[in-house]
């Protein structure tokens, strides 16, 4: 997986994060065994520019002056978002230890045009992120699924997965993924001028009295 610079800087429980969000920095937290918890800050532009092109999931290279956690490698757990702008509020991140196992959400991508589109099925994703566990030097960011070869009615299961004796997948294996789904059929309702014709019809067929 990939590694990227992430720069911050220190802040302190006296700061009015509510004015640090209007001055463009995002208040956020490090965590760590080595350096237990410390709170940054980041630019909020530099942060939304980085992850235009880069996967949320990445290695993160902190670089700061604070000799706690310059040169650190971290994980994003967790993005706080305000409910109404959707604007970051605050963010997590862990410490990564190599020998450790760690846990984040991979990206599911679905590679090619089934069978059964082409016949006029739905391709209808049902997962779009997985939790994965694994050492640093085997997880992925990003999880490809061939989905060509899918036929109406056809389901990919979390047990169909085979992502290496690295890594460990943390959700149910008879989970769906991703199913090609049958075509959706209009039903055709009658126009109201042609109704009321064919009643017309079936009362001048009656009997009379």
């Amino acid at each position: 997986m990939e590694i990227i610079n992430l720069n911050v800087s220190t802040r302190s429980k006296e700061d009015n994060v509510k004015s640090l969000r209007k001055q463009g920095l995002i208040p956020a937290v490090i965590y760590g065994r080595n350096i237990g918890s410390l709170m940054v800050l980041l630019n909020y532009k530099d942060f939304i520019k980085t992850f235009t092109n880069h996967s949320i999931s990445s290695f993160i290279n902190i670089a700061s002056k604070e000799d706690r956690v310059n040169g650190k490698t971290a994980v994003i757990k967790e993005i706080q978002k305000d409910s109404v702008t959707d604007n970051i509020i605050h963010i997590d991140f862990h410490e990564v230890s190599m020998d450790e196992k760690i846990e984040i959400e991979a990206t599911i991508h679905f590679i090619g045009k089934p069978e059964g589109v082409k016949l006029g099925g739905i391709l209808e994703p049902l997962m779009r992120h997985i939790a994965i566990k694994g050492y640093p030097k085997d997880i992925i960011d990003t999880i490809n699924i061939d989905v060509s070869s899918l036929k109406i009615g056809d389901i990919i299961h979390v047990k169909d997965l085979k992502l290496g004796e690295g890594i460990e997948i943390m959700a149910d294996e008879d989970a769906p993924i991703v199913t090609v789904a049958e075509p959706v059929v209009e039903e055709v309702v009658a126009q109201p001028e042609v109704q009321e014709e064919a009643l017309s019809q079936a009362q001048q067929t009656q009997p009379k009295a």
